[in-house]
């Protein structure tokens, strides 16, 4: 009798779908991941390591990170029995679903979006509806919502939309929550660059969740924290499904010291705000490129040629950027993260040669 192998027992749901993975280059400029190019001061650094070698590394980190949580709520307004923290926030979109979704019903996203809330319904066991986007890339509200409020148990709207940067209307937001007790999740990623948040609707709706991180403008992408802000006894019932001290006490005390010196975060994202649009303009007045309108830290472009050649033209020139072209409706999209001035003339140089004859097939 021939031994079946461990792998059959695996679920076929979890066989059928392919894993989130990047793929690792070698570049001068990186900008494919829309990180904050501005590193942590170097004497806030050394704040968190002096504490790191005072405190015991024997010792579990606080169950309950009472410094994170104050500064969470001062930064907010929100209520710190209404906030939960995250190994990064994709922990607490896992977190979220694990409560909410069973087999079978129905998550609706916009398409093209974050890929990684399909990747977690889909190990749900959920059935994923993608609404598609306007061809300008903007969300077509009209059709998510009816989608939503027909067929479907929980929405995800990322707010400015990664990869496109486009902002969900915050006046059509509530005309979702105002329509149903499913849960609403916003992903705020971005807000920080947006300055538009949906954090007034929280003491109104309590099945509004708002996800946002520290990866992007806090500068903290190394050390994975998130964090969402929802209804406190929601919040009781998702920490179920969050492991126990999932987040050590260097990210905490790293999260905190950051929170205590937002003069710092602000004059970062004000410099990558400023770079943002008068980029996007260049990078439209060059000929072939269509770079489109963004409330985040990233520029969405197309040009006519074949995406792969635009990013191993961009590589050879040491700058990594993402191709997004693989992503529903993006055929011919690549993303770029707004980085540091001198990074973006060199990205929009070599953007330029490129299309001046550095490209030879469509």
């Amino acid at each position: 009798m021939n031994k079946s192998s461990v792998l059959d027992k695996i679920k076929p749901g979890i066989r059928a779908i392919s894993a989130y993975s990047l793929e690792e280059y070698d570049y001068d400029i990186k900008i494919n991941q829309n990180e904050n190019p501005n590193d942590v001061p170097r004497e806030l650094k050394q704040e968190v390591l002096d504490f790191a070698l005072t405190r015991s590394w024997s010792r579990y980190p606080p169950f309950i990170p009472a410094e994170l949580f104050e500064g969470l709520a001062g930064y907010t307004g929100w209520k710190t029995d209404g906030i939960l923290v995250g190994n990064g926030s994709n922990e607490l979109i896992q977190a979220i679903m694990t409560v909410f979704l069973k087999p079978g019903d129905k998550l609706v996203i916009p398409a093209p979006t974050f890929t990684l809330y399909r990747l977690l319904g889909n190990i749900s066991g959920a059935d994923v509806i993608e609404v598609p986007l306007k061809s300008d890339y903007t969300y077509d509200c009209d059709a998510l919502e009816e989608k939503f409020l027909s067929v479907g148990d929980i929405v995800v709207i990322c707010s400015p939309n990664n990869p496109t940067g486009a902002l969900y209307p915050i006046e059509r937001l509530e005309n979702i929550l105002k329509k149903t007790s499913c849960p609403v999740i916003v992903d705020e990623a971005y807000f920080e660059f947006s300055r538009v948040t949906a954090t007034k609707f929280l003491d109104s709706y309590d099945n509004l969740i708002i996800l946002r991180t520290f990866s992007k403008a806090f500068s903290l992408a190394g050390l994975r924290i998130g964090y969402a802000l929802m209804n406190p006894e929601l919040a009781r019932e998702v920490e179920k499904a969050k492991l126990p001290y999932n987040i050590d006490f260097f990210s905490i005390t790293a999260g905190a010291k950051l929170l205590e010196n937002l003069n710092m975060l602000e004059k970062s994202t004000k410099e990558i705000i400023a770079e943002r649009d008068p980029m996007i303009q260049t990078m439209n007045s060059i000929d072939g490129v269509t770079a489109y309108p963004s409330k985040a830290n990233f520029i969405l472009f197309e040009t006519p040629y074949d995406p792969k050649s635009v990013f191993s033209g961009l590589l050879e020139d040491g700058i990594l950027v993402r191709d997004v072209s693989s992503y529903p409706m993006l055929g011919k999209a690549l993303r770029a993260t707004v980085s540091t001035p001198q990074d973006n003339r060199r990205f929009i140089q070599s953007l330029e040669r490129l299309m001046k004859g550095g490209i030879d097939a469509k």
